[in-house]
């Protein structure tokens, strides 16, 4: 059974879900009371949170990945809503109306937001975490332990800042301290190469045998050098029971006689809101981290929060939202079911129970290398150069979401991100509104307008513009068929052009979804033989043809020349036969420089021998270095095969995709929304196409021959002209199907 089936039960990967939320753990538990310090609240309400987030909210959460706990965007508030409410108790009230709140806003479907948040300024707030994550655990790696654990923020109340923390550190280093920190770097960067050489220890995580070694070295210095031993104050600092029957004491419970008092609702506001978005955004940020790109429900997310914060509230435990730090780190270690923030959880709770002291062993250098590292792969710089080379208008946003979330805090950072996201939708809108193609018919001039989909006021003086630019003596065609919206007020332009058209002796017609309108003009009648459909006549295709060749060899003589040698293409392309998805155009390849295949729904069948026989050429005799399944969103063949319809012969071609619905069958009824439901199933539909390649005995082939070759699976977004890569993580992914579909070839 595949590990991505529907089929799978919470207990179906408990191995790899152990060894996360061992590191999950290990991480979590110095954040907990770290954050839980810096709000100004008992240690114990941390992590009372954190064991709330994986215990309760890990279960009710929609996310396999995400993990909940305190997060450290919200100590601020927490800070001055205990110091308003002047008693923590009165704060624990506002917490559980907050939870309340949360759960009212996922009932409201207010998780639609996260639709609106652009991929450039998710993926600068990864990298911005990941910065600060390597910064502000320098100092804890140097053996600077003064700040606490979980303190994000650039400019610190003590009137330091991120930067002048590291230079303190570094004037006056802990060399125990460092010791650690460079042992547990050493292990952390060799464990995979050792687990592959004793196959037994991978079932250990590499943060355990960091924690243990950190542990033990210290250990040791105190026994033979106890000058340079850790002091406690570089220790995990967590609450020691003494018996079971402290534990009650430790709980705290709200206030319920400050209910009339107008300060909690505010702060219950207030954390409800800030929590809710930090929750959605690192939830959207999650799923582009998802190796199987799971979406998941935004208003299951904001319900399960709203319990976890209820909960919370109601034994003294501080805010929860789902946290990146976290949630990262977990897929980084591969976690596979919402099992492992669950695991972690438990964890969390018997450590304060009975191993509190051992705990208490444990060197914040050794916690600080494995967060330098999350970090790192947060923030690596191939991602800052990816982002760079899609253009301006996902590297501004990008950049300056890290620069903002780095020196101010995340919700500002998102905010200014969008708003430089936004700026630059509004400028591509206002410059895409029409596209304008020019040419001659019978001596006269034709020019074609073809509006965009969705024309709004904003396009008002661009279009007016360009029907002012029109010739005398011209022949035009307005075509609004593929615009689901025009706006009144082009229309108004557009009919006030009608006006004026026969003043300049133009013809015009305006073509919508519901026919063609035929703007005034006294000549029309005349000229009604010039008019005809330009760019869907037979004829045309030859002419046009014509001009193709004759502009490729102004711009090059030898260009057909160079083309008939031969192809070395270095990418086989897999996508759908939709006349829109136009691999050389989207993509901005020549020709020879993609081998390309295409059929219904971009489907990879064994018994295909048109699509096998391709791959075969691609691989053993191009020796392409890429294979690309491209599927895109509002794809025909996958929504028909969503419903019932008798289509004829296809419908045994569609049941291949209803096979992809069967497997993922419990993901996507879970999707209420119709839309959302149909653009998950596009991208599952590659995901198993591309299993489908690793199945082929011509990609493994390739593969023992060590062929240079990667198979990609993308998405094309025909709305907004986008590829997204899946980012298929393959050797994690592949590793259960080497049991049944691996081949032995000879040698």
């Amino acid at each position: 059974m595949n590990s991505h089936s529907s089929k799978d039960s919470l207990f179906g990967t408990l191995s790899a879900d152990t060894r996360s939320g061992i590191v999950v753990f290990l991480i979590a538990l110095p954040l907990c009371l770290g954050i839980a310090l810096a709000s100004g609240a008992p240690l114990f309400s941390g992590v009372v949170s954190g064991i709330i987030g994986g215990i309760v909210v890990g279960y009710l959460s929609g996310s396999r990945l995400s993990v909940s706990g305190p997060a450290a965007g919200l100590t601020v508030i927490v800070l001055n809503g205990i110091e308003k409410l002047g008693t923590f108790e009165s704060f624990l009230l506002a917490v559980v109306l907050a939870g309340l709140f949360q759960i009212i806003l996922g009932f409201l479907k207010a998780g639609v937001i996260r639709l609106f948040f652009p991929t450039a300024v998710i993926r600068g707030m990864l990298a911005a975490i990941g910065l600060i994550l390597i910064l502000k655990q320098i100092p804890h790696a140097l053996g600077d332990d003064r700040d606490a654990e979980g303190e994000f923020e650039f400019f610190q109340i003590d009137g330091e800042n991120t930067f002048t923390e590291i230079m303190n550190a570094i004037g006056d280093p802990a060399f125990s301290a460092i010791l650690i920190s460079l042992v547990s770097f050493a292990i952390l960067l060799t464990w995979n190469k050792i687990t592959q050489k004793i196959q037994k220890l991978e079932l250990i995580p590499a943060s355990l045998i960091v924690v243990l070694a950190g542990i033990a070295i210290n250990q040791l210095l105190i026994v033979f050098l106890p000058t340079f031993a850790l002091a406690s104050i570089h220790l995990v600092p967590l609450p020691v029971i003494e018996n079971l029957s402290q534990v009650s004491s430790l709980f705290v419970f709200p206030d319920f006689s400050q209910w009339i008092n107008p300060n909690i609702y505010l702060t219950a506001g207030t954390i409800a809101i800030i929590a809710s978005l930090e929750t959605l955004l690192n939830i959207e940020a999650t799923d582009k981290l998802d190796p199987l790109k799971q979406n998941t429900s935004a208003n299951q997310e904001l319900k399960a929060q709203g319990v976890g914060n209820l909960v919370a509230g109601l034994i003294g435990g501080i805010p929860v939202t789902s946290v990146i730090v976290r949630s990262s780190a977990n897929i980084y270690a591969g976690a596979k079911s919402k099992m492992s923030a669950i695991i972690h959880g438990v964890l969390l709770l018997i450590s304060v129970l009975f191993f509190a002291r051992f705990m208490n062993l444990i060197p914040l250098a050794s916690l600080a290398a494995i967060l330098i590292l999350t970090g790192y792969k947060l923030a690596k710089v191939d991602i800052f150069k990816e982002m760079y080379r899609l253009g301006w208008n996902q590297f501004l946003p990008f950049i300056l979401t890290v620069i903002m979330v780095l020196f101010t805090d995340l919700l500002i950072g998102i905010g200014i991100g969008m708003a430089i996201g936004f700026f630059f939708i509004l400028r591509e809108n206002l410059s895409t509104s029409h596209f304008l193609n020019m040419g001659k018919h019978k001596g006269a001039d034709y020019i074609k307008i073809e509006l965009s989909e969705h024309v709004s006021f904003l396009n008002k003086a661009s279009i007016a513009d360009a029907l002012e630019q029109l010739p005398e003596n011209s022949m035009v065609d307005i075509d609004g068929t593929k615009s689901t919206f025009i706006d009144y007020d082009v229309l108004e332009v557009i009919h006030d052009f009608q006006k004026k058209a026969p003043s300049k002796n133009i013809i015009a017609n305006f073509l919508t979804r519901n026919g063609q309108e035929s703007l005034v003009s006294e000549k029309k009648d005349s000229m009604q033989d010039y008019l005809m459909d330009f760019d869907t006549t037979y004829q045309n295709l030859l002419e046009n043809n014509k001009e193709w060749v004759a502009e490729k060899l102004k711009l090059d003589p030898e260009y057909f020349h160079k083309l008939a040698r031969g192809q070395q293409p270095k990418f086989l392309f897999i996508g759908c036969a939709d006349s829109r998805v136009h691999p050389n155009e989207i993509t901005k390849t020549a020709p020879g420089e993609m081998f390309i295949h295409r059929n219904v729904a971009n489907l990879v069948v064994n018994t295909d021998f048109n699509l096998m026989s391709v791959l075969q050429y691609a691989v053993e005799v191009l020796k392409v270095e890429h294979v690309i399944v491209c599927g895109h969103y509002g794809c025909g063949g996958v929504k028909a095969s969503l419903q019932h319809t008798h289509y004829g012969l296809i419908d045994n071609w569609l049941r291949n995709i209803k096979d992809v619905y069967r497997i993922h069958q419990a993901e996507l009824d879970a999707l209420t929304d119709e839309n959302e439901r149909f653009k998950r199933m596009v991208e599952l539909n590659v995901i198993e196409q591309v299993y489908n390649l690793h199945k082929t005995s011509i990609i493994q082939k390739a593969w023992n021959n060590n062929a240079k070759l990667r198979i990609h699976g993308w998405v094309y977004d025909l709305k907004e002209g986008i590829i997204i890569d899946l980012n298929f993580q393959m050797k994690e992914i592949f590793e259960e199907y080497d049991k049944i579909y691996k081949l032995e070839f000879p040698s």
